[in-house]
């Protein structure tokens, strides 16, 4: 390898071997390799190639702060068997890349060469704040192409987890009406508290005194209400979900698909008002949720109510460290 102008290229006879066999860096016209930094460093300690200078690795780290993170997340993606294109390789653009994607995967088995790529990939440091709405709209512009959405998230100490972003659709089976509810509320209640007598079993919270709703319900049925917590608690409502307070598990509510009791909640959700911040605090959430089997989702308002879902992938698909630390 040398350095040529700030980029570096492999020109040795093994190029193009490195390039059928792994599919990194980028052909040039003249023959060889144009290499970006964290590929050169997984070259030389993965592919057995000999650095431009001996300081080279020291230098470029001191150089580019963000250098060992990447370096770290391509080998967590590579030594499985992975080929990853980094878009910023100008030949990335022959898949028509999401520009908030850092690499494209292919599956071991298949080939930029001749096949699509299976994944877009983006990464993030655990202090990073979370845009969830700009998640979601990347989220959507990956499954458009029919390619798995893949965040990896990279702490301090260099150790690296990886999440899977889908769209869903919770829904449940329960019947719901917001004129219907608060026409029987009013009905059987006028303060809204003590009903002995309650048939819409999956609204309102049971107590040694009868039922009563929480706020968030008495506030769905004051016209002069309006936020985007009461937008999503409807949605909710209305896709037939049954909600409980989601405090036990660090989210705004839990989601039940049919009657509270009868069986587990399947979703955990929030808003992007009392969702994580960073993706440290997604992180945990996101485990946490694996924990106890259920799915966390983030409602997000657009021209429509989303949800977009935070992930841990199949073992199979786990990147992370190839070295515990």
């Amino acid at each position: 390898m040398e350095a040529r102008d700030d980029i570096v290229v492999m020109t040795e006879p093994q190029w193009q071997r490195l390039w059928e066999k792994s599919a990194i860096g980028r052909r040039l016209k003249d023959g060889g390799l144009h290499l970006l930094p964290e590929e050169v460093i997984f070259c030389h300690h993965h592919r057995h190639q000999p650095l431009p200078t001996d300081d080279w690795i020291q230098q470029n780290l001191n150089l580019d702060s963000s250098l060992e993170a990447r370096f770290l997340i391509l080998e967590a993606l590579r030594v499985p068997g992975n080929l990853i294109i980094l878009t910023e390789h100008e030949h990335s653009s022959q898949w028509d890349t999401e520009l908030e994607s850092w690499a494209l995967r292919w599956h071991k088995e298949n080939h930029p060469d001749s096949a699509e790529p299976t994944a877009e990939i983006r990464w993030h440091h655990s202090s990073d704040a979370v845009d969830w709405a700009e998640l979601l709209s990347w989220t959507s512009a990956v499954i458009n192409k029919h390619r798995i959405p893949e965040v990896l998230v990279i702490d301090d100490e260099g150790s690296i987890v990886t999440y899977e972003l889908s769209i869903c659709q919770p829904q449940g089976n329960l019947s719901f009406n917001i004129d219907t509810f608060g026409e029987y509320v009013l009905e059987e209640k006028e303060n809204r508290y003590g009903i002995d007598e309650w048939s819409m079993t999956h609204v309102g919270i049971p107590t040694r005194w009868g039922h009563r709703l929480n706020p968030s319900e008495t506030s769905l049925l004051e016209s002069n209400t309006k936020s985007s917590t009461n937008s999503v608690h409807l949605d909710l409502l209305s896709r037939g979900l049954a909600l409980r307070s989601g405090f036990k598990y660090g989210t705004h509510w839990r989601g039940y698909s049919g009657p509270v009791g009868k069986d587990h909640a399947p979703y955990l959700i929030d808003t992007p008002e009392n969702a994580p911040k960073t993706w440290a605090k997604a992180c945990l959430s996101a485990r946490l949720a694996a924990g106890v089997n259920k799915n966390l989702l983030i409602a997000i308002e657009g021209e429509e109510i989303q949800y977009l879902q935070i992930d841990r992938p199949p073992s199979v698909r786990r990147w992370t460290n190839l070295h515990r630390r």
